[in-house]
């Protein structure tokens, strides 16, 4: 039973440093707007190239829940602000600050709660050195199963990142998934797949150091005497 706790308890640690990173990437406008700037294909909507930092700001913004809207410099001139799109798609938006909220609440959550109940169970334990054999162990296989789980993802993403991405979007949007085109949505036209590609192997590349840490995390277990593993 307290194998099992141990476990899910550096489960719930790891995956809350994967969620503080995924967080801060999406809500990152200037990286946003570097991925407009690669990916997207606006001109047919009116929206050129000059006006993506406005948009990745008015999103990221949104997201964050600093504003109700995403709203955006008026072309006009007048100094007033523009709403960025239209209903449809701030509806998509909503359903994208939810997940957000979730990433930010499972980092604060998970990785407060995690190191609290680490440091009660340090200071109720009669043998701290026994329970710092059983932690290192429970975040190694924690850490191998992150791994497993991240190198499963890579390469579907390497293989068939369309799949992939279909995928993700019906299990979390559920009944609300919302199909855009960007034909028609400027959101759709500043997102095509090839964003999402671009901005997923951004966001790896953030990661890297804590998948480095979870590796260091097995390879401690595994380097330690056979007769101190719990």
């Amino acid at each position: 039973m307290k194998k099992l706790l141990y476990f899910f308890l550096s489960l719930i640690g790891l995956f809350s440093l994967l969620c503080s990173i995924a967080a801060s990437s999406v809500t990152n406008a200037a990286l946003m707007k570097q991925g407009f700037a690669l990916n997207a294909s606006t001109g047919h909507l009116n929206v050129s190239p000059d006006r993506y930092a406005d948009y990745a700001a008015a999103i990221t913004d949104y997201l964050n829940g600093k504003t109700d809207l995403p709203r955006v410099p008026a072309q006009d001139g007048s100094g007033g602000a523009e709403d960025a799109f239209r209903e449809e798609e701030n509806a998509h938006l909503r359903d994208v600050r939810g997940i957000v909220s979730f990433l930010k609440w499972a980092r604060w959550l998970g990785g407060g709660g995690a190191i609290a109940l680490i440091a009660a169970l340090y200071l109720a334990a009669k043998d701290r050195q026994a329970l710092l054999f059983s932690l290192v162990r429970g975040f190694a296989l924690a850490a191998a199963s992150l791994l497993a789980v991240s190198a499963i993802l890579a390469v579907w993403g390497a293989v068939n990142f369309d799949g992939l991405f279909h995928a993700f979007r019906s299990a979390v949007f559920y009944g609300s998934f919302r199909i855009l085109s960007p034909e028609t949505d400027l959101l759709a036209a500043l997102t095509p797949l090839p964003f999402f590609a671009w901005y997923a192997g951004e966001m790896l590349k953030s990661m890297l150091p804590v998948l480095g840490l979870m590796l260091l995390l097995i390879v401690a277990y595994l380097k330690k005497p056979k007769e101190k593993k719990q």
